[in-house]
């Protein structure tokens, strides 16, 4: 089976490197212009409600530890 353009492996070879830095750069200008937001705020968009207050009383919660079974600890 032949490939023809950059599918081919000496015309990719060649290009790998001006491909792999323009996607880097579109890459790094959508990462500018987007926010990045907490948990929270991700939550309350989706469910419309805040994942760190009590229902009952609306006092805050505060988040110590996360962990998970297989991994351990990754937020402490």
């Amino acid at each position: 089976m032949r490939y023809y353009g950059l599918q081919a492996t000496t015309r990719f070879k060649k290009w790998y490197e001006v491909i792999a830095m323009a996607a880097g750069d579109l890459v790094d200008a959508i990462m500018s212009y987007t926010k990045r937001i907490s948990y929270v705020e991700l939550f309350e968009e989706v469910a419309d409600r805040n994942p760190l207050k009590y229902v009952f009383c609306g006092r805050g919660m505060e988040l110590v530890q996360l962990s998970h079974p297989k991994h351990g600890v990754f937020f402490d």
